[in-house]
């Protein structure tokens, strides 16, 4: 997630720049072609051009806010994920009452378990191996256990039930109890399953094939309503609408997918290092992962 001030250059430019650059030869051909080489019917009247300008840009416009929509989800999503985390840690920890040893075992588990469900998580939507990062959470037994399955975060979620069912039928918890901390891994379990649902549902082909086809063939017929009035300096305007409308196409594409790790992803990175800080500190430990800080204006 770009958390900058301002967007550098360097950042937008390779993404046009082959486009810009094709259209400013088109448009400089064009322009020689009337101005110098008398071909006086390239001009078009400006009219039509400004009504499909206008289609189009709103067109765009509401491609983008439902690219956006889908961002904004995302990151709601990995908000209500940080609430819920911390939720089932307090339960855990406050909830299952007993002076055995084993029930003090059994509370950091599922602590724990709720951090590698984090990690896991965040693996599972960027399609990473999570074995590498969960190695430093889990023990060795539990991983093999994992290994079998294939949506790693739902065995966690598996796994954390039935800790929590082993504390019902060993007096650790009453039915009242079990059944507020059930409620949150049922919540843990839809935000998984609406995040899976953003990641495995793509815009239509039809809002990613047709706005690019309709901005370019509009990119190509700006200088035909330009070059009149404009004569040589039309490849100048030309390209800097053509840039408008181009750039607005691009930022849909790449807000669209929220979990492709790229620097429009949500930032689940820290967000997972935040929540392992927090249970961590929950658990009483003093051996605490550093935060994960923005590089160069982007959270990742």
């Amino acid at each position: 997630m770009i958390v900058r001030d301002h967007l550098p250059w360097t950042r937008v430019w390779p993404q046009v720049s082959k486009r810009l650059g094709m259209l400013f030869l088109y448009d400089s051909s064009i322009a020689a072609l009337y101005v110098l080489g008398g071909m006086h019917f390239l001009a078009m009247s400006a009219l039509p051009l400004t009504m499909l300008g206008s289609a189009i840009g709103v067109f765009l416009a509401f491609r983008t806010g439902s690219a956006y929509d889908r961002w904004w989800e995302a990151r709601t999503l990995w908000g209500g994920l940080v609430n819920y985390s911390r939720s089932l840690a307090r339960q855990s920890l406050s909830l299952i009452i007993s002076p055995d040893r084993e029930a003090s075992g059994l509370r950091a588990s599922l602590v724990m378990l709720q951090i590698a469900f984090v990690y896991a998580l965040r693996c599972h939507l960027r399609g990473q191996n999570p074995y590498p990062e969960l190695g430093n959470i889990l023990p060795d037994s539990i991983l093999t256990i994992l290994r079998r399955y294939k949506n790693v975060p739902a065995a966690i979620l598996l796994l954390m039930g039935q800790e929590v069912r082993s504390a019902f039928e060993r007096g650790w918890l009453d039915s009242i109890r079990l059944t507020t901390i059930d409620e949150t891994l049922t919540q843990l379990t839809n935000i998984q399953g609406a995040c899976e649902r953003i990641k495995n549902t793509p815009l239509p082909r039809q809002y990613d094939y047709f706005p690019r086809l309709l901005v370019n063939f509009f990119c190509l017929l700006v200088p035909l309503g330009f070059v009149e009035g404009l004569g040589l300096a039309t490849p100048i305007a030309s390209t800097f609408v053509s840039f408008a409308f181009i750039v607005l196409d691009t930022i849909g594409r790449d807000i669209e997918t929220p979990f492709a790790n790229t620097v429009h992803d949500t930032p689940m990175t820290t967000l997972t290092r935040s929540i392992e800080i927090d249970l961590r500190q929950h658990l009483g430990e003093r051996d605490i992962p550093a935060e994960i800080h923005p590089v160069a204006g982007f959270m990742y």
